[in-house]
């Protein structure tokens, strides 16, 4: 089975991640939310203009 690898952009490193604890204003809710692309993880990782985030990885079958 081939494996792929999912991003989540987010302000902090997560080594655990936890549904539920995201943002209430975000489209579609308290999600965790991932992406197969680095380059839109990175996009989501901060909402603030000049402030650095993190791209968090997983690989997943």
């Amino acid at each position: 089975m081939n494996r792929i690898t999912i991003w989540h952009g987010s302000e902090k490193i997560i080594k655990n991640p936890v549904y539920g604890q995201g943002k209430v204003h975000n489209d579609y809710g308290m999600g965790f939310y991932c992406t197969e692309s680095l380059e839109l993880a990175k996009e989501w990782a901060c909402s603030d203009i000049g402030v650095d985030g993190f791209a968090n990885s997983r690989p997943v079958r």
